[in-house]
This record gives structure tokens, C-alpha cells and sequence, in this order.
């Protein structure tokens, strides 16, 4: 068994072609991913309502989570804590590159578990960090070397 496979089995989902190709390009990518840009990544032809549908299977099930973007699209990114179920949670901050825009959760970063503000109820808290990811500042430096 596929360990695309057995991931699926571990969060009790159905193993569909849909399910595995989308599963796959998650564990592919570093970064997050918009719909648009699974839609562009797919092999099979698969139209926006499955990946949708997918997409919310997978979210439910614990398997991806929502990231925040620069330009406010939707994006989703792989859990990578290998928690699945209720009790799930996503408290760790995002990075966004202000080069390429791309999304990266900081698993390592988390958030205090409870921040209590007086004369407010807070129920979310979340936590982004922006700069240049290493991928860009490999490019930039690089770049500098060939320049000079």
C-alpha cells in the first residue's frame, strides 16, 4: 500500500483517484496551494466542483488547513502535526514571502493557547510573518554573484 494510501486509511477516507492525486501534490509542495493552482497542477481532468468538494473532505477529515494569503485568495496547506479528528488544531504562525507570495506554515512557531483581552470574547488568534523565504533569497544572492 501506497503511503498516499495509508494516509487516506488513517484519516478513514476512501481511496479515489480524485483523493490520491490531490493528497499527492500536497506532500509534493513545500508551500500552499490556491484552487486555482491545483486546478493547474492536475493531471486528470477534474473539474472545480470535485477539487472543491475534495478539498473540504480533506479540511474536515484533518488532512489540510486553511492559510492566510497577501492577496486574501483561499489557500490550503498540508497538516504536517499528523493529528486528524477532533480536538485538531492549527496553532502555529505562516510565513508569507513578499517576493514570490507563496504561504509556508512555521509548525515550529506556536501560538499561546489562550490570549484574554478585556471587553472582547477572543476565538481566533493567528500569527504571520512576512519577509523573503529561503528559496528567494537563494535566487536574489545568486543573482548578486552573476551581476558582479
Amino acid at each position: 500500500m501506497s503511503s498516499i494510501d495509508l494516509i487516506l486509511k488513517a484519516h478513514g477516507l476512501r481511496k479515489t483517484t480524485c483523493r490520491r492525486e490531490l493528497l499527492s501534490m500536497f506532500v509534493d509542495v513545500a508551500s500552499s496551494l490556491t484552487v486555482e493552482e491545483i486546478h493547474k497542477r492536475l493531471e486528470t481532468e477534474m473539474d472545480k466542483t470535485t477539487v472543491y468538494r475534495t478539498l473540504d473532505t480533506f479540511e474536515s477529515s484533518g488532512l489540510i488547513h486553511r492559510v492566510p494569503d497577501k492577496k486574501n485568495l483561499t489557500r490550503f496547506a498540508l497538516c504536517k502535526n499528523g493529528h486528524h479528528g477532533d480536538g485538531h488544531s492549527h496553532d502555529h504562525a505562516h510565513f508569507i514571502c513578499n517576493q514570490c507570495e507563496e504561504t509556508f506554515c512555521l509548525p515550529e512557531v506556536n501560538l499561546p493557547p489562550a490570549i484574554k483581552v478585556e471587553g472582547y470574547q477572543v476565538n481566533s488568534l493567528h500569527l504571520t510573518l512576512g519577509g523573503v523565504c529561503d528559496e528567494c533569497a537563494q535566487k536574489a544572492k545568486s543573482e548578486r554573484v552573476k551581476n558582479q
